[in-house]
């Protein structure tokens, strides 16, 4: 998957993850509907309407194939317990 395509799905999860914490819109809206619509016919991304305030959003949600493809992305970040491979170093202790 190319970088354009990444940043589509990083942007659609920082939106759920904003509706989460912060109570805004959880579809994602985007000007790149082209790249968007490519997205859901690969089937990571779903197009929705949503009711905000009152108001019907138009946007894009991820799909749990398109949350997975982009969380296989992410590093573990430094001073993590984690190793990159996803091993919890916590359960080999002092061995």
């Amino acid at each position: 998957m190319d970088k354009k395509s990444l940043a589509l799905l990083e942007k659609a999860f920082s939106s759920e993850i904003g509706a989460a914490l912060e109570g805004s819109p959880r579809l994602m809206q985007t000007k790149a509907t082209l790249r968007a619509d490519a997205l859901v016919a690969d089937g990571m991304l779903r197009k929705c309407v949503e009711s905000w305030r009152g108001i019907e959003i138009e946007g894009y949600e991820l799909t749990h194939a398109g949350r997975l493809t982009y969380c296989a992305t992410c590093e573990a970040p430094e001073n993590s317990p984690y190793a990159d491979d996803g091993t919890d170093l916590r359960d080999f202790g002092d061995q």
